[in-house]
């Protein structure tokens, strides 16, 4: 009986090891905001490279993703472009809120197609007849509710209906929006500052009055609630913002800090925080 109790602990625990080791071979599950679809891409293969834990990133739109998330009670990383959406998160008890790590920075701007042939010089230049303009969903894109926020707060009335008589697309993410703008099925897009860091030889950047930005996002990372391999994702953050990966983000245009984003748009501005979509804008 005794030989066959040891052989039996021996087995359990060679099992233990084992499924411990299946686990660890699994990809981590992340979820990204797809504007942060370029570096991530590089990033996943420099650290599989440098850990041999490879990653299934899903991207989409945060509020889509934070939704798949509450449904499906999975994943391990959640990537956000703003702690306002991060802040949601932890109240719903979806994110370790000490678990919290900023990741880059980012700021609303124009985005043309490259030599900006439309001679687009600034927002009130896209209420002007005639053009094809693109914004991302506010709904469910943090950059679309950046950009309904700043319409209703800098153009008139007149402006402002020009400007919706103008938008022929609300992008279900930024990826998606940032393709209509390379395929010349739009003019230009309310986006980010780092798209022409993305696509340097189709996109042209141009910037907003500082008064016109209402504020900048800043991206973090965050362990979800439902993994069950909080080391490995507690790893993986740390790797993310850590030196490693400054060099991927700054190859696609990302700020690494607030001052460099505040020195881009001339002013110190709010680094995220709550702000309401006024009911009249949805997406078509």
């Amino acid at each position: 009986m005794r030989r066959m109790s040891v052989v039996f602990t021996v087995v359990t625990v060679l099992c233990l090891c084992v499924a411990d080791h299946v686990r660890a071979a699994e990809p981590l599950m992340v979820f990204c905001g797809a504007a942060f679809k370029k570096p991530m891409e590089e990033v996943a293969g420099l650290y599989q490279k440098k850990t041999g834990t490879s990653l299934n990133v899903m991207y989409a739109g945060t509020g889509t993703l934070f939704s798949q998330i509450l449904l499906s009670k999975q994943g391990d990383v959640f990537v956000v472009p703003s702690p306002d959406i991060m802040e949601r998160a932890r109240k719903k008890n979806v994110i370790d809120g000490s678990s919290v790590k900023s990741i880059a920075y980012v700021v609303p701007c124009i985005n043309v197609q490259v030599g900006n042939p439309m001679k687009i010089r600034g927002l009130k230049d896209l209420a002007r007849p005639g053009l094809r303009v693109g914004i991302a969903n506010p709904e469910i894109v943090y950059i679309g509710a950046i950009a309904v926020e700043i319409v209703d707060k800098q153009l008139s009335a007149d402006e402002k209906a020009s400007f919706r008589k103008n938008v022929v697309t609300y992008a279900e993410d930024f990826n998606k929006l940032a393709t209509m703008l390379v395929l010349k099925q739009v003019d230009a897009v309310i986006g980010m500052h780092f798209l022409e860091g993305w696509y340097p030889d189709k996109v042209t950047t141009v910037k907003m009055n500082a008064a016109e930005v209402s504020r900048i996002g800043s991206a973090q990372a965050a362990v979800i609630s439902y993994t069950s391999r909080r080391a490995d994702a507690a790893r993986f953050i740390d790797f993310l913002s850590s030196v490693d990966v400054q060099p991927v983000l700054r190859k696609y245009h990302y700020f690494a800090t607030p001052q460099e984003a505040f020195s881009w748009v001339g002013a110190k501005k709010p680094i995220g925080g709550e702000f309401s979509v006024a009911g009249d804008w949805v997406k078509k």
